[in-house]
């Protein structure tokens, strides 16, 4: 905890080394994580740096691993965790990063042969997904004709008789009751003049298949482009029909429009055009063999189609399993390449061959970062040595590090979200280690709420080694992350709910109530009743063992009581918190020899907040101290002699004797205080009080609040 509570100590170093090994130096210095490098070429723009072109085509890879990542969501495959990433980077080097790589392989050499790797893939998958979308139209289109021609045909042999016998009773209706109508049904009157010319007289028809979302207005537009002159008839397509570009499923219908017009067609064709609509030829339904002999062979070669699709299905499928389980480890290896290659933008070539590099480094850290650096080089056999020497700092603040652990790291990520500390400042996330989780159980103590919290916190921990390879979502991965944060908050959420004696708002009596009402064992407590203390006040007996009686939660005064007790809590824990902030201002001002600081900051802080804030809280801790029984009953009127007069819980002190009870002279109304003073019916408190500290009860009367 003493190396928590500042940070590392940093220095500044200058690197030269070998160019050809300066991408196993790097790889090397990542693992180590104790070194941030500073930007030697400020006035280069992206595009002009080193490694530019390294660069763009880790971020070509990138962009092909998405693509292999979105393939997989297709089929709903889970990418395989590739495990913890600090085992990753102990355990991966450039040597295996790719199928095939051999020991040998440079920083180079490993992105050529991932990249011809992915290059295959993604070459096989375009071309596999290609295949499926030209399959699935013509698969589609397949099945839109079979739908087109049954249900063509069902009207055809079933509707349209149905409809002419319609349209001729209707006709002989019209003109029996001496009607003049001048437009006619589509099929016409078989009765009427012509009748006979009319029936052989054959109408054009447009049939096909319309996206189900849109047939009313497909309707409602034929309507009004052709003035009502077309009779148009929808079935629904009770299978959803797959869309080749998306791969969503869509509800469609068949529709068939007949006309007599050449314009009328021109209209039609162009409204299906609009809505999407597939329009498909017919032969005639007169002829029933030649209709038959369509649907067999449409459905052989649907037969067919659906058999190629689904072995492409299949074959995409496998490829994509391959692919998720090897997609999250590349994606890992190119990005800790692309960190390698912007950290060695960063370098200067001063002298060809050689790359220099100057960051801070962990002074703790320095010799093993030597040893990695040396380590490097000689696993290249180079006649060029590495060197390290320490220069001069460039500005004289260098940056934090903070050695973390699983159950310190979300309380230092937590203060991070605020600030963070400078370079060798007392660290405030080791306080907040402490003082966060109490604080909020203070704020939420409750013995019901807080298990809840508890056990959640104890089941992250419980399962922390199989989340620590487990591939998480975003808020599972902080709720993993801060596990001892809250659990921690569950236990101090238990532990006040215990002081406040809550339990979902319901008080426990787990002890015995040191409080009694009259008539409470039988059910006959009358309202205002008045509890009264099972034992003599001030003795062991009469004091709860733990946490507040729960009678309290029964009381007229519950709230009044709770909410004095709580805020005084809550301002006595806040302005020590706060106090204790000022003094590490001054532990930080002592620390840095800052003398200007300390005189002119601290101390008029440290005056001003125990002026103000610590001395009310000496005055809280002095009300809870003073025994207000005595006090009451020193302001008491009482008769001299009678009950209560000489009781032992009178002790206060006037002139110099405490205790001691003196009758009055027996001028008033007979009755007395116990320090003698003579009271009437008109005395106030602060008359009867002997302690003369001001206000309404002159501080013997306790205040509300």
């Amino acid at each position: 905890m003493a190396r928590w509570f500042r940070s590392e100590e940093m220095e500044y170093i200058s690197l030269i080394v070998n160019q050809d090994a300066a991408h196993d130096c790097l790889a090397d210095l990542g693992r180590l994580g104790v070194i941030q490098f500073t930007d030697l070429n400020p006035d280069l723009t992206p595009f002009q740096r080193r490694y530019v072109t390294y660069v763009k085509r880790c971020d070509e890879l990138e962009r092909k691993l998405r693509y292999f990542a979105g393939e997989c969501d297709k089929f709903s495959l889970t990418l395989e965790s590739a495990g913890d990433v600090d085992t990753f980077l102990e355990n991966a080097s450039a040597s295996g990063a790719a199928a095939g790589s051999t020991k040998d392989q440079s920083g180079a050499q490993l992105l050529e042969s991932l990249e011809v790797e992915l290059e295959g893939y993604e070459s096989q998958l375009k071309e596999l997904n290609s295949y499926s979308e030209k399959l699935t139209t013509e698969y589609n289109e397949k099945v839109e004709l079979q739908e087109v021609l049954e249900k063509a045909r069902r009207f055809f042999m079933t509707d349209a008789p149905r409809l002419a016998v319609s349209e001729m009773t209707t006709g002989g209706a019209d003109q029996s009751a001496g009607g003049d109508s001048k437009a006619e049904g589509l099929l016409g009157p078989e009765d009427a003049p012509g009748a006979a010319r009319d029936m052989d007289m054959r109408f054009s028809s447009i049939t096909g298949v319309v996206a189900t979302e849109e047939k009313a207005r497909f309707e409602r537009m034929i309507f009004r482009a052709t003035r009502g002159n077309c009779y148009v008839r929808f079935a629904p397509i009770k299978q959803p029909i797959t869309d080749p570009a998306s791969g969503e499923l869509i509800e469609k219908c068949v529709f068939i429009v007949f006309y007599k017009s050449v314009s009328i067609e021109t209209k039609l064709k162009k409204i299906c055009d609009a809505f999407d609509a597939h329009r498909y030829s017919l032969p005639d339904m007169d002829d029933a063999p030649a209709v038959d002999r369509m649907l067999t062979e449409n459905a052989q070669e649907l037969v067919d189609s659906r058999t190629v699709l689904l072995k492409n299905q299949d074959t995409r499928f496998r490829l994509c399993q391959m692919l998720a389980r090897h997609t999250e480890r590349w994606t890992w290896i190119v990005v800790r390449e692309k960190a390698i290659y912007h950290s060695l933008n960063m370098f200067k070539s001063d002298v060809s061959g050689m790359l220099r590099g100057e960051g801070w480094v962990v002074s703790e850290s320095a010799a093993e970062l030597r040893d990695a650096i040396t380590r490097a080089h000689s696993s290249m056999d180079s006649n060029m040595p590495s060197h390290i020497d320490q220069v001069p700092k460039p500005w004289p603040t260098p940056p934090t590090h903070f050695t973390t652990n699983k159950f310190t790291y979300g309380y230092q990520e937590f203060v991070n979200t605020y600030g963070i500390p400078r370079y060798r400042e007392a660290n405030p996330a080791l306080f907040t280690a402490a003082t966060f989780p109490f604080l909020f159980g203070v704020m939420y103590g409750d013995i019901g709420h807080g298990l809840f919290l508890l056990c959640a916190g104890l089941y992250l921990l419980w399962n922390e080694k199989a989340n620590d390879k487990a591939k998480l979502g975003e808020m599972a991965a902080g709720m993993h992350a801060g596990r001892y944060m809250i659990a921690m908050m569950g236990f101090f959420a238990v532990y006040a709910g215990f002081i406040y004696n809550d339990m979902f708002s319901l008080g426990l009596n787990l002890f015995g109530s040191r409080w009694v009402f009259d008539g409470q064992y039988n059910g006959e407590v009358e309202e205002g009743a008045v509890a009264v203390q099972t034992a003599s006040y001030g003795s062991a007996e009469s004091v709860y063992p733990f946490g507040l009686d729960p009678m309290w939660h029964v009381t007229s005064n519950e709230l009044l009581f709770f909410n004095s007790f709580k805020m005084k809590l809550s301002v006595i824990f806040g302005i020590a918190q706060m106090f204790s902030g000022t003094c590490l201002k001054g532990i930080n001002a002592i620390y840095f020899k800052q003398k200007l600081d300390f005189l002119f900051e601290f101390l008029p802080m440290v005056a001003f907040a125990s002026s103000l804030f610590v001395y009310m809280v000496v005055l809280i801790f002095m009300k809870w101290t003073i025994d207000w029984n005595s006090r009451m009953l020193s302001a008491t009127c009482l008769e001299p002699g009678g009950d209560g007069w000489g009781s032992e819980d009178y002790k206060e002190c006037v002139n110099g004797e405490c205790g001691v009870w003196t009758e009055c002279s027996g001028q008033g109304n007979g009755l007395c205080t116990p320090w003698g003073y003579d009271c009437t019916d008109y005395s106030t408190t602060a008359e009867k009080c002997p302690l003369n500290f001001g206000g309404s009860g002159d501080g013997c009367q306790p205040p509300n609040l």
